[in-house]
């Protein structure tokens, strides 16, 4: 059993007043914790996944230096074979709670949303030693060969961050605009196109659990996706042979959820994912590679 305290003291983590798990996240095990007066993540990764904690915690620290709004590292170690994060708390809520109390602020909020996914992809990224530069392009998986040429032939400023799950239950708010963006796990360099794509996908078609879509209706759906997109291309410009990245963000959000349907609290099925993949469907037929 996975004791957080244990793993705080494998961090050097001291005087702890409390702890109490925090759901989100597949790959990492979450918890809050409270240090003196302030709060903090503590993040827990699979066995073995030190490349991975390696690498989140440093693209994070590429982006705090460029200004975004993200978690400060507080500590990093392991606990047995665990590597671990304990990162400090952002202010504000997801952008779906926010929503939930003011969906007024759709427009607003999905401005914001665009404005910082765009200063996202200002930030340069070096390759780590062994990354391939089209690692972003792993999501479709390998039953891709024609699409995947496509966007070789068509990526280009593929040393940009990519955050790669930027959408509203890993963006937070406040009353000023967006007050933190969480969870860097999937973030890796590429071309930013492809985190537009993944982003407009997951707001504009993927289905929602029940709890989510009252607050997210259609109507404040589309106006958030709208005021996304617009608020991008305020601060990087309009956008420019996006069709085969949208091809690409369908293929891959399959590809990346299909081995979670029928897990405990996931509500997506096989038809839901069947569903994902006709709607894309229309960006490979226009961009000529027919369905997959």
């Amino acid at each position: 059993m996975l004791d957080p305290r244990e793993v705080l003291t494998a961090l050097g983590v001291d005087h702890v007043n409390e702890v109490a798990p925090f759901s989100g996240g597949w790959g990492t095990a979450l918890w809050k914790v409270r240090l003196d007066d302030r709060s903090y993540a503590l993040r827990v990764f699979g066995p073995g996944a030190f490349r991975a904690r390696d690498r989140e915690a440093w693209l994070m620290r590429l982006a705090a230096a460029a200004g975004i709004p993200v978690p400060e590292v507080h500590a990093a170690g392991a606990w047995t074979d665990r590597p671990a994060l304990l990162v400090s708390w952002c202010a504000g809520r997801t952008l779906v709670d926010e929503l939930r109390e003011n969906p007024a602020r759709a427009r607003e909020l999905g401005v914001a949303l665009g404005r910082v996914q765009a200063r996202i992809h200002q930030i340069r990224v070096p390759l780590l030693p062994g990354e391939k530069p089209d690692a972003w392009m792993d999501w479709a998986g390998t039953t891709e060969p024609t699409l995947r040429a496509r966007l070789r032939a068509m990526s280009r400023d593929d040393d940009r961050l990519l955050h790669l799950d930027y959408h509203p239950l890993n963006v937070l708010v406040d009353d000023r605009g967006v007050s933190g963006v969480i969870d860097w796990t999937n973030a890796r360099a590429g071309d930013p196109r492809a985190d537009v794509a993944r982003t407009d996908t997951i707001l504009r078609i993927l289905p929602l659990p029940r709890e989510m879509a009252a607050v997210l209706d259609p109507r404040t759906r589309a106006r958030l996706a709208r005021a996304y997109r617009d608020g991008y291309r305020e601060v990087a410009g309009p956008f420019v042979d996006l069709a085969p990245f949208l091809a690409w963000a369908g293929a891959a959000l399959v590809d990346d959820l299909a081995p979670r349907v029928g897990q405990p609290g996931f509500w997506l099925t096989n038809a839901h994912l069947a569903q994902i993949a006709r709607l894309t469907g229309r960006w490979r037929r226009r961009i000529g590679i027919g369905d997959a």
